[in-house]
């Protein structure tokens, strides 16, 4: 027996007198890759091969890609390769940087070849939110579905020491007030206050009053608007840059993503947020009501009343 596991595990199979090229692709598993070894005849048992590589603590560092297996090269050796990830990956990487809403997702998706403009904005809208930001590896040829799955299993995975003993309408509620924080601060410090404001002035009844959530109203209205013409001439779907916006104007239309025009908050998240900012939507801090960005984006200036507000606004901004 000792002597057959040595034949098995140390001496190349009949094939190995020539080089081979095989492809692990992304999310195939050791029972998957040892089957794709054992049908090609590269090793003489799969089961063997599994739990050599389960022997040696190796199972979870298998990595996808594109092998070139060399003449000669026994069950160990492709083992050591695989696990070692000496091939090329034909994965496509993508990074999603916090705070990202549906259409800059999209934007980033479009922009390394996985779909085409509008494609995943248009599908997974009623998901923001929920598509965790992270960096990801797809498969060139990965279908929609299989992308929102896998970055909302990711958020979900790594959001559950914060939210995941929460009802789903106080989760909701914490995504929806991160989403925001995501919009307004950068730093960590500032992100508690804003949390704090956004608490401040939902117990009192009043209007939250944010740009973001105005110009995500307005954004969705357009790109939804653009939908239903590709749907009626076939033109092209556009994405939508919430930058855009003319917020002035938008403010006057009420809309449920209006917050000067209706209190409490938005209906849905207006970006996918980060640990940072739901941790701080958990815990708000501070006795402030209002708050600025100085014009070069550097600063937030907040304020506990109206006056104070009014005077910082003419202090930094000159208004």
């Amino acid at each position: 027996m000792v002597l057959w596991f040595v034949w098995v595990v140390f001496v190349p199979t009949s094939v190995m007198g020539t080089a081979q090229q095989i492809h692990i692709g992304s999310g195939q598993g050791l029972t998957d890759i040892a089957k794709i070894l054992k049908e090609r005849d590269l090793v003489r048992s799969a089961i063997v091969f599994k739990f050599y590589v389960i022997g040696l603590g190796w199972e979870r560092n298998l990595k996808a890609g594109d092998y070139t297996i060399s003449a000669g090269a026994t069950l160990n050796d492709i083992a050591v390769q695989i696990a070692g990830g000496n091939g090329v990956s034909t994965d496509i990487e993508v990074f999603i940087p916090e705070g990202s809403n549906i259409w800059e997702i999209d934007k980033r998706l479009t922009d390394v070849g996985l779909i085409k403009e509008g494609e995943f904005a248009s599908a997974y809208g009623s998901r923001e939110g929920y598509l965790f930001p992270d960096t990801y590896r797809f498969r060139p040829d990965s279908l929609l579905g299989e992308i929102e799955q896998k970055m909302e299993l990711n958020g979900q995975e790594k959001t559950k020491e914060l939210i995941g003993g929460l009802t789903a309408p106080a989760r909701d509620r914490i995504i929806t007030i991160a989403s925001i924080i995501e919009k307004e601060a950068r730093t960590k410090s500032d992100m508690y206050l804003v949390s704090g404001v956004i608490a401040n002035r939902t117990e009192l009844g009043m209007p939250l009053e944010i740009d973001a959530t105005v110009a995500y109203g307005a954004c969705l209205n357009n790109f939804q608007l653009s939908i239903s013409n590709f749907q009626k001439s076939e033109k092209e779907i556009k994405d939508c840059d919430v930058t855009q916006i003319g917020v002035g104007k938008e403010i006057k239309i009420d809309s449920p993503y209006n917050t000067y025009t209706r209190s409490g908050l938005p209906i849905r998240p207006i970006s996918n947020p980060g640990l940072n900012s739901i941790e701080t939507a958990l815990n708000p801090k501070g006795d402030y009501f209002y708050y600025l960005s100085t014009r070069d984006g550097s600063q937030i200036i907040f304020s506990k009343t109206g006056v104070e507000h009014t005077q910082n606004r003419r202090k930094y901004l000159g208004l």
